[in-house]
């Protein structure tokens, strides 16, 4: 073999395994954000804590399943245990702020206020199911698997202990499901993801409304959900069957 062909050949060789390394770092991302969202759907339960900042965001509620009420949220403590239960306790702001307990099970739900008060249950909404959260191509799988170009930006720390930060863009419709179609954005929504390096395991998602973004002189809506108490034990009661 003539020394130009050894040449060529090991040029070749190099670039292919370049590209091939390229190729690696460009999916490490998405090989992340699939593990840990397969760690979320294969957890017994996991809890939520749920913030809004900035400029607020408008949730649209309905008690009976016609009329709808406008509010904004304050904060709210959630517990999911698999594969369709949900505990919420959430101060919200209608007129006067507000804090009420929701459980769901599947497509039923029910509210009840703190302090010993009777559960309520009401009537079935169109399109909310629990069991959408966790669902294979629904829930945080889709928005995960929908992300544009995610990439790995600059190392973070979530609750203390170091984390992966990824970072991307999303069309608005894909996040409806992991916040239980309580928003309707309009627009596309910047996510930044935090994955535990010690275990994988999703920690911390930052949602940026880009429709609110608009003004300068106005902080634009975040939505803050923090995952943690993976496996932990049931952690309320829920309403008589």
């Amino acid at each position: 073999m003539s020394r130009i062909v050894l040449v060529i050949s090991a040029a070749l060789l190099v670039c292919a395994g370049l590209s091939q390394a390229q190729e690696a770092e460009d999916s490490a991302p998405q090989l992340l954000l699939n593990d840990a969202v397969a760690q979320l759907q294969s957890a017994a339960s996991f809890r939520l804590a749920i913030e809004q900042s900035g400029q607020p965001y408008q949730l649209s509620l309905s008690f009976d399943g016609v009329n709808s009420i406008g509010a904004t949220l304050e904060s709210a403590e959630a517990q999911v245990i698999s594969p369709d239960e949900l505990y919420i306790s959430a101060r919200l702001r209608l007129i006067i702020p507000l804090t009420m307990d929701i459980y769901a099970r599947s497509d039923r739900q029910w509210l009840s206020f703190p302090g010993g008060a009777p559960w309520i249950a009401l009537p079935a909404f169109e399109g909310f199911d629990v069991s959408r959260l966790l669902a294979a191509g629904d829930g945080i799988e889709k928005v995960m698997t929908d992300l544009r170009e995610p990439y790995i930006a600059a190392a973070a720390l979530v609750d203390e202990q170091p984390a992966w930060h990824i970072k991307a863009t999303a069309a608005g419709d894909a996040v409806e499901g992991l916040l239980f179609g309580f928003i309707d954005p309009n627009d596309d929504v910047e996510i930044d993801a935090y994955l535990s390096v010690e275990d994988g395991r999703l920690a911390l998602i930052e949602i940026l409304m880009l429709e609110t973004a608009g003004d300068p002189d106005v902080a634009p809506s975040v939505w803050r959900i923090r995952f943690y108490d993976y496996d932990a034990a049931r952690g309320f009661d829920p309403p008589p069957s």
